[in-house]
């Protein structure tokens, strides 16, 4: 378990933090860790939808925001069916009782102990009224964590997980959050248009094998039905439609702001001519490891690491040597200590590589990590790439804001709390033993 101190209360700020990377990968603009399992690829993942969509009848209403305390009572009865509830185990400890009067209080901040058993659909929390079931939150990340527990120690594992559900409990708080308020402040004309939208999807997901075929292939491959497949489209449109109505109508950049930028950053667009290289050298008389290279290096290994493993010559930096300032011109400048070497070099492009050149007793392998001819790049050639620089940043920027006031309006049990959980649930399920 993790030390003590890192229990303290929840602060907007901190969950703030941690629902970025979730939250930026909503909207598309940043990618999720190659390490986190997803769920298989949809026959429908290509259809988004679009403002031009917002034709058509009314859709269901919201969902009701429930207060913390109808809320804690719900979870405490769910919670004291579960084995091991009467025993004080985790599974109640959910539910928590608001102040009289208090429509969102925090949730107490009472010491977490594992309990000796938790159904798999047991309560985790709420957020703005919607339950959150261990079941829910384990399906699409259950493959990963079960590889981090086969491959990891207890200790290791903890750590790992521990990180690892924070990131995906706080992307659900912020999916729920801003889904909640699309669906509030959807009009009847964007009603229609959704159901619209909606139908087309079906069609299309139940086109190639019918519904009732589809139906069965979806709950053998994914454990949902047609409908619920539907819904969950349905939610991550509604999510990000309404993160790009809230935010890009913020987002406007000037012609005087791609000129200031440009003039900011006029060395980063000018840089002076210039050359980077690595090397990667051995023994010339170890035909071995020769060997070993040049199949390592056909098979697409990276030459730094290449070179951090192997070479006799700055292996610590991975072989890389300082920028060589070209003053002189690239013919006329050493860019190494081997005339042979450089001479090789001259010929390759930025990310190629060459050799071995055997000097004395070494065989020199030499790759270009960067070169500047020294011509730049004129404001004309870069005025949409700083625009789109710009359009993004400060998309990012009224993102955080906008996710920072849904968090601080946003009805929920405590995060810490459900963190904890969902860990402790997660070491008894996936870790090894103790």
């Amino acid at each position: 378990m993790l030390e003590s101190e890192n229990r303290g209360g929840w602060t907007p700020a901190g969950a703030l933090a941690l629902t970025l990377a979730g939250a930026l990968a909503l909207v598309g603009c940043a990618g999720k860790p190659d390490s986190l399992a997803a769920r298989p690829e949809r026959p429908h993942a290509s259809r988004t939808l679009s403002v031009a969509d917002f034709r058509g009848e009314p859709a269901a209403p919201p969902l009701a925001v429930v207060g913390s305390a109808a809320v804690g009572a719900q979870a405490q009865a769910a919670a004291s069916s579960l084995p091991g509830a009467e025993s004080g185990g985790r599974a109640a400890a959910t539910a928590v009782e608001a102040p009289p009067g208090a429509d969102a209080a925090p949730a107490a901040e009472t010491p977490i102990e594992p309990p000796a058993f938790v159904s798999h659909a047991g309560l985790v929390g709420q957020v703005n009224g919607r339950p959150i079931y261990v079941a829910e939150f384990f399906a699409p990340v259950e493959n990963q964590l079960r590889i981090w527990g086969r491959d990891m120690t207890r200790l290791e594992f903890t750590a790992k997980a521990y990180t690892f559900i924070q990131e995906q409990l706080a992307e659900l708080i912020t999916r729920e959050l801003v889904y909640s308020e699309a669906e509030a402040s959807l009009t009847e004309n964007e009603r229609v248009g959704l159901r619209y939208f909606l139908q087309q999807l079906e069609a299309d997901v139940t086109r190639t094998r019918g519904r009732v075929a589809q139906e069965q292939v979806l709950r053998e491959e994914q454990g949902l039905g047609v409908d619920e497949v539907i819904e969950l489209e349905r939610r991550k449109q509604l999510v990000k439609y309404k993160i790009q109505a809230e935010i890009r109508k913020r987002v406007v950049v000037s012609w005087r702001d791609v000129e200031r930028y440009y003039r900011d950053h006029y060395a980063e667009f000018n840089p002076p001519a210039s050359i980077q290289v690595r090397i990667l050298a051995v023994k010339a008389s170890d035909a071995a490891k020769r060997a070993e290279i040049e199949r390592s290096l056909a098979e697409g290994y990276l030459f730094s690491a290449l070179a951090e493993e192997h070479s006799a010559i700055l292996a610590s930096r991975g072989g890389l040597l300082d920028p060589m300032p070209l003053t002189q011109g690239l013919e006329s400048t050493a860019i190494t200590r081997w005339p042979e070497v450089d001479a090789l070099a001259r010929t390759l492009r930025e990310g190629e590589f060459g050799g071995p050149v055997v000097n004395g007793d070494l065989a020199i392998w030499v790759y270009v990590e960067n070169f500047e001819d020294g011509t730049g790049r004129s404001l004309y050639d870069l005025q949409h790439e700083i625009q789109e620089r710009l359009a993004n940043e400060r998309f990012a920027a009224e993102q955080k804001k906008y996710l920072a006031d849904l968090f601080a309006r946003g009805n929920m049990d405590d995060f810490n709390n459900m963190t904890y959980l969902l860990l402790d649930i997660a070491i008894q399920r996936w870790a090894r033993p103790e």
